[in-house]
């Protein structure tokens, strides 16, 4: 539907709800002056409040705001609560909540911690721990905690818990999915939104209804219906996946043949222009530098109609055949120590031999004789 239009129809619908809530609520209150209602100092003393029946019921004085038009009317002892504009948590019995606009929280009872911000923010809401910013942000949330949404209608039917929305339309349609995070106008805009989604971008993971999938960059992701676990990084990238699972693109465009045909796929800028010349890839780590592999064999290949990156058949081979010499050289090693312990060994009985020999000969020399000259 056009946005203008969605925006007129939701527009008379929350008049509708004002209006509507406004008659109910005058019927019910009692007769006040229309100005400058006179209370007792020690009620009025911690509280603040300005126009029709603003306050009207409080009867303890425990650090109140209320400007507008039954704002805050139903109130009796809440404490620490805030709203501004003609409704502004007209139903509120609950502490510490803040309501900023039109109608803003206008059906709130008994949830506790909440900031709605903008006309008809928050208008159902009834639970805890919720942020809305922004003309009827989280307007149809009743039960869901925890949930924060910044931007005209963001997460405007979100009834579920812990989805984070930041943009425009941001999780609009979005009913049941929870712990979802949305940033970018338009974000997961349609579609169901399912569980535990990321997607960041103008557009991205628009229609999305699976789970677990991550989707970053403008019109990512756009059109992942059940798909689950997808991460797609890039403009444009994985707007056609459907209902494929497991996958991973990365680039500008990066997308499969057709809807839902892959599953368990890497995609890296598979589209990029191939002409001679005017493409380069660099990726570490394919490569170990332990593996006995010497420089320039060729280990890595690539398919070159699909591009898929793989090893030669013969890289096993390679490596035994390295292990081989390597083994080889080891028993060549071991030989030679061996040779040239029989070469000490050797060595040793030739030292001893000689050594016998020379103890032969220093026992065989002949003592010296002494020669007397007779007169």
């Amino acid at each position: 539907m056009n946005p203008l239009i969605q925006f007129k129809t939701r527009t008379v619908l929350f008049v509708s709800v004002l209006v509507f809530g406004c008659f109910v609520f005058l019927s019910q209150i009692r007769a006040t002056p229309e100005e400058g209602t006179s209370l007792p100092e020690s009620f009025s003393g911690n509280n603040t409040f300005d126009g029709l029946h603003a306050l009207l019921h409080q009867t303890s004085n425990t650090f109140n705001s209320a400007f507008g038009w039954l704002s805050l009317t139903t109130q009796t002892t809440a404490t620490g609560v805030t709203g501004v504009g003609a409704g502004s948590l007209a139903l509120n019995t609950a502490d510490f909540n803040t309501a900023v606009g039109a109608a803003a929280s206008i059906l709130n009872t008994i949830g506790t911690r909440n900031v709605a911000v903008g006309a008809g923010a928050m208008v159902s809401n009834n639970a805890d721990d919720n942020t809305a910013v922004g003309a009827l942000a989280l307007q149809s949330n009743a039960t869901g905690a925890t949930n924060a949404a910044v931007g005209v209608f963001a997460a405007q039917n979100t009834t579920s818990v812990f989805n984070v929305a930041v943009g425009g339309f941001a999780l609009q349609t979005n009913t049941t999915g929870t712990r979802n995070t949305a940033v970018g106008a338009g974000a997961m805009e349609n579609g169901a939104a399912g569980n535990d989604n990321t997607a960041v971008g103008e557009l991205a993971g628009n229609g999305l209804s699976g789970t677990s999938n991550t989707v970053l960059g403008s019109g990512a992701g756009v059109g992942i219906t059940s798909g689950i676990n997808n991460v797609t990084i890039g403009d444009g990238t994985g707007s056609n996946l459907a209902t494929a699972s497991n996958n991973i693109y990365i680039g500008h465009h990066v997308n499969p043949p057709g809807p839902g045909f892959e599953f368990n796929t890497v995609r890296i800028g598979d589209n990029l222009p191939n002409a001679a010349g005017v493409l380069q890839c660099f990726i570490g780590g394919i490569l170990s530098n332990h593996l006995p592999i010497s420089a320039g064999q060729p280990i890595v290949t690539i398919d070159t109609p699909t591009g898929q990156l793989g090893w030669t058949g013969d890289f096993l081979g390679k490596i035994e055949e390295q292990q081989k010499k390597i083994e080889e050289q080891q028993a060549s090693i071991n030989q030679l120590k061996s040779e040239m312990q029989i070469m000490v060994a050797q060595l040793k009985e030739e030292a001893g031999e000689i050594q016998k020999v020379s103890a032969q000969l220093e026992v065989s020399k002949t003592a010296p004789q002494v020669v007397v000259n007779k007169p």
